[in-house]
């Protein structure tokens, strides 16, 4: 037998009735009686389920539906009456158009703060990879790192325990990846 490991999926039992059982699937069925009796029991609820008449809703239901629910006005809408949410637009529109004026006649003004930030900005820029570049300087000569890349065969050690961690890592997270109690063979397909 070389389907003992589970029982038919749901999947398995839809593709049976799709006549896309795969051979293992299919040679399970034929020597195990729960499978059997799994699928005829599946058989009859489809039979049955195609049976019943189709139910087709009305051209009102939706609507009718929509109106139990009672959709709520947008929140803002709930809150402020139109004469304040016309006064509130006005107010934003008044706002940018002041500070669209502002910066045309204050254009000297207003360059000269976006070249301090620009200015600022490049400062703290520079003072970062300073600051890294200095802390990478002074890891190199505390760390070991130097002593392990000076002889190949550390080197080769390493790379080893690097690669067999990570395919271990690979195949555990596959392993946890998969459905419980499924075969890998099936997984993918």
């Amino acid at each position: 037998m070389t389907w003992p490991i589970q029982h038919l999926t749901a999947e398995d039992l839809d593709a049976f009735h799709s006549a896309s059982l795969n051979p293992p699937a299919a040679k399970h069925v034929q020597e195990c009686q729960e499978c059997r009796a799994l699928l005829e029991q599946d058989r009859v609820l489809v039979e049955a389920l195609e049976s019943l008449p189709l139910f087709d809703a009305s051209a009102d239901f939706a609507d009718r539906v929509l109106e139990r629910v009672g959709t709520p006005a947008p929140a803002l809408a709930r809150q402020m009456p139109l004469p304040r949410r016309l006064a509130l637009a006005a107010s934003v529109l008044v706002a940018m158009g002041g500070s669209a004026g502002w910066a045309l006649f204050n254009r000297g003004l207003l360059l000269s703060w976006i070249d301090g930030l620009a200015a600022g900005a490049g400062r703290a820029l520079w003072m970062t990879v300073a600051t890294v570049a200095d802390n990478l300087a002074d890891l190199a000569r505390v760390s070991p790192v130097p002593d392990l890349a000076s002889s190949p065969g550390r080197l080769a050690l390493v790379g080893t325990v690097l690669v067999v961690g990570y395919t271990a890592a690979m195949v555990a997270m596959r392993r946890l990846l998969l459905l419980p109690g499924r075969p890998a063979s099936h997984a993918n397909g």
